[in-house]
């Protein structure tokens, strides 16, 4: 009995720690989950539970760490576009391949279908996730981005709207281009329109304007 007391006193005790549920590694595969989940469904259709399923945890702990499945949705579109973000300035200097290097990667193909999923939502949600990315594009406007430097307008809100359409239109309508382009998939898509949206940005796509002079009318003119 004295050894077995003696061992008990001599093993090493256990500190309390912060259960493994609770950890940010958890937090994160929820919200990796979630993307995915969001991306596939949209956001209607996707439950909480069909989330925890996909993470591997109880509905609970996804409620536990984010609230609400609202929350949740704003802690993805966070993530989502910090990590599209990330992804352009690090591939910037690739130029034309940078598109294709970033739908190559799966865990970046399921990011923009994500965002493309975020900008069709007619709720707050999607406005929100318009306006920020409008935001992202007029910073880079003023200034420059990856060694880009940019034409200046006198309506510079207007022209990052503009530019973020110009943008967000190629991955919205993959599936009507790969059908007219006879691509397989969107990293496709991509490798062939970027030389030709590069050379737009650069060099505009008007090669000549009409004289812009009216004619003077003559006398006579019914013209009103």
């Amino acid at each position: 009995m004295r050894l077995i007391l003696n061992m008990r006193s001599t093993s090493p005790q256990k500190e309390p720690g912060r259960s493994p549920n609770s950890s940010p590694e958890t937090a994160q595969r929820i919200l990796d989950a979630a993307v995915g989940e969001f991306a596939a469904h949209g956001f209607a259709k996707t439950t909480v539970r069909a989330i925890a399923a996909a993470a591997g945890v109880s509905p609970g702990l996804v409620i536990h760490h984010f609230g609400s499945k609202e929350g949740l949705r704003t802690a993805c579109d966070d993530h989502v576009f910090a990590l599209i973000t990330e992804k352009k300035a690090e591939n910037a200097k690739y130029a034309v391949m940078a598109m294709q290097m970033m739908f190559d990667d799966p865990v970046m193909t399921t990011a923009v279908e994500y965002l493309l999923k975020s900008l069709l939502d007619p709720s707050p949600h999607g406005q929100r996730y318009f306006d920020h990315y409008v935001d992202l594009v007029e910073s880079y406007l003023a200034d420059g981005f990856a060694g880009y430097s940019f034409r200046h307008s006198d309506d510079p809100h207007g022209q990052a709207a503009t530019l973020a359409v110009m943008a967000l239109a190629p991955a919205m309508l993959a599936q009507r281009l790969e059908s007219n382009l006879g691509t397989g998939d969107i990293a496709e898509t991509m490798t062939r329109i970027a030389p030709h949206l590069l050379d737009l940005y650069q060099n505009g796509v008007l090669d000549s304007v009409p004289d812009q002079t009216p004619d003077t009318p003559t006398k006579g003119d019914d013209t009103p």
